[in-house]
């Protein structure tokens, strides 16, 4: 069966318009949420304002909904993984790995906005974040007890750091200053703080995960 539809805030919109939703959420990611126009964006796709009207009554009705597009996007990547997987550490690698990419295309000033203008979106991530936590949390101890990484390592304090890097380092502007590629730069990341936590006599390779990158 054809899908004629797709599921967006609570609206069923026709799968034709899912290079608006698509353009607006790189534009909205890459520039922020302020300068973005509904004007322009029907400029640059070349058609009427009317479309986007016909189905949100406002600018702030279509962004939440974009916003959420977004990070439904995020989310159902992480929950698509495997809830009981054989390997923690790779577990552990795929959801780094998911959230740096997804942030790298981020504008640090749309995470601020979206914080301050979306609470209800602001929410939900806070919810993700802390999902997330406790699924690093349950893998690392898990790693841990195989005796994969160090048993010294705080598992709490460890995700922490990790999650608050991903979320306020990997920005676009910190990867601007580097002449490596993006996917180069989250691998050595994942591959920085993965060997460093290791036991003596582990190694954890990257490498022969690039096959398996989500």
């Amino acid at each position: 069966m054809i899908q004629k539809t797709f599921p967006l805030a609570k609206k069923d919109l026709p799968v034709t318009f899912r290079p608006v939703i698509e353009h607006a959420r790189t534009q909205i990611m890459k520039n922020g949420i302020r300068s973005f126009t509904i004007e322009n964006l029907a400029a640059e796709l070349r058609i009427s304002k009317k479309t986007v009207y016909k189905y949100f009554a406002s600018k702030e009705e279509f962004v939440e909904a974009v916003l959420m597009y977004n990070f439904d996007d995020l989310f159902s990547k992480v929950e698509k993984l495997p809830e009981e997987p054989d390997d923690p550490l790779e577990h552990i690698y795929q959801i780094i790995y998911i959230i740096l990419n997804h942030l790298s295309v981020m504008n640090s000033n749309s995470i601020y906005e979206i914080k301050l203008y979306y609470p209800n979106i602001w929410n939900r991530i806070e919810q993700f974040r802390s999902g997330v936590l406790d699924d690093l949390i349950s893998r690392f101890a898990k790693a841990q007890t195989l005796g994969l990484i160090r048993k010294d390592i705080k598992i709490d304090f460890l995700t922490g750091i990790i999650l608050n890097v991903v979320q306020n380092v990997f920005q676009p502007e910190f990867f601007i200053k580097y002449p490596y590629s993006i996917p180069e730069m989250m691998k050595s990341f994942i591959d920085i703080v993965m060997n460093g936590i290791m036991e003596e006599g582990q190694r954890f390779n990257i490498n022969s995960l690039d096959h398996k990158q989500p």
